[in-house]
């Protein structure tokens, strides 16, 4: 058995064989519940009041204590008579607002990872599968698995399961069939998960490793011998970040290490090769029209990720900055020749900056005046 700070190696993916896939349980890879967050966006779009959305959140903890049946079952009754695209668009919505922002950054890197090593990623979930799917897309992985809710010829829901809620027993059933049906070797394949309702699945698969694990999952994973991970919340190391590029085109620090999260700088001897080998890598894209307006006379680089994405501008001499972006503006899977923003996801890459810049201002704020209320020094220009 060994604990670690942080995510899985990504550097080790299951064994290869004929295919190797990695599952990820959706609630592990953020703080709370997917489904819970979903039930409340709809909420503030008037699906239903808030005394159910309450209600909603006891059955919730409740089935995380395992003392209760799942609330997904009761919750699919709210979406009676609603339109299939109508829902999946506003599940859309409410993806790109509330959860993949709270992805747990070492995780993405690792969905990141896996996929350049070649093996299928894959959400689970007894949510529905439509939020599955489009939390799948989000992050870039192969596909969803999720509970599948009943449908009638005019695409509209009835309120009830088609089938069986993907949880325990039944979520194991569902990917040995999908594995099944798409040729996936799960002796080669991994699962990870933070519940103990998902230990049907770590155990059908190669390797189980547990992440931010319940009480009765660390127990079993202790006696066991599984690989146990903690993640945390906040943006990862710009310094660490730049250096796992592996750059040929060295940059130096420049200046004193600052906190974490914020802007870094460096230098480097040859801008254009930098420019040049982070374009060629594929994981980097130039802004253009509406993201070269904010840099100008700089070139701004974006890592091609939904969350927490590297940002990189090179500026006039030798002078470069990076930060991490919690929500990036670039819309995924876009083809180069069109333009690389979408608007939704640059309305939530601002609001997040402003979000952040406001809850470091508060605390500031109250700092001084608990300092005998001088004002603060002026920052400089």
């Amino acid at each position: 058995m060994h604990t670690t700070s942080g995510a899985p190696d990504p550097a080790a993916p299951p064994p290869s064989s004929t295919q190797s896939a990695a599952f990820f349980g959706l609630d592990t890879l953020i703080p709370g519940s997917s489904l819970y967050l979903l039930a409340q966006g709809l909420q503030r779009r008037h699906f239903y009041g808030r005394a159910d959305l309450l209600g909603f959140a006891w059955k919730r903890l409740l089935f995380r204590l395992g003392r209760a049946g799942a609330p997904q079952r009761d919750a699919l009754s709210f979406v009676a008579g609603r339109h299939r695209p109508e829902l999946r668009a506003l599940a859309r919505e409410i993806a790109d607002e509330r959860i993949l922002p709270l992805v747990y950054p070492d995780l993405a890197e690792l969905i990141d990872a896996q996929r350049r090593a070649g093996v299928l990623t894959f959400v689970t979930t007894a949510a529905p599968a439509e939020l599955a799917e489009i939390v799948a897309h989000g992050l870039g992985m192969t596909g969803g698995l999720g509970s599948t809710a009943e449908v009638d010829d005019d695409e509209r829901y009835s309120g009830r399961l088609a089938g069986t809620l993907l949880q325990g027993s039944a979520k194991a059933a569902a990917v040995q069939l999908h594995a099944r049906a798409t040729g996936i070797d799960l002796s080669a394949s991994v699962a990870y998960s933070d519940s103990i309702n998902d230990l049907p699945l770590l155990q059908l698969v190669g390797r189980a490793e547990v992440v931010n694990p319940d009480r009765q999952l660390r127990k079993v994973a202790e006696r066991r011998g599984w690989p146990l991970h903690t993640v945390r919340t906040g943006p990862p190391r710009v310094p660490s970040r730049v250096a796992a590029l592996g750059l040929t085109a060295p940059v130096e620090a420049a200046g004193e290490p600052v906190r974490r999260g914020a802007t870094h700088h460096f230098t480097t001897q040859d801008p254009a090769a930098l420019v040049a080998e982070l374009e060629e890598s594929g994981r980097f894209r130039r802004d253009t029209r509406l993201g070269s307006m904010f840099h100008r006379g700089q070139v701004s680089l974006r890592e091609v990720s939904p969350t927490h994405s590297l940002h990189i501008t090179v500026g006039r001499g030798n002078q470069v900055s990076a930060h991490v972006d919690r929500y990036s503006p670039l819309a995924t899977n876009q083809p180069e020749q069109l333009a690389r923003y979408a608007l939704h996801r640059v309305a939530a890459h601002n609001l997040a900056g402003m979000a952040a810049e406001l809850t470091r201002l508060i605390p500031g704020r109250r700092g001084r005046r608990r300092r005998c209320g001088r004002p603060a020094p002026p920052s400089p220009s």
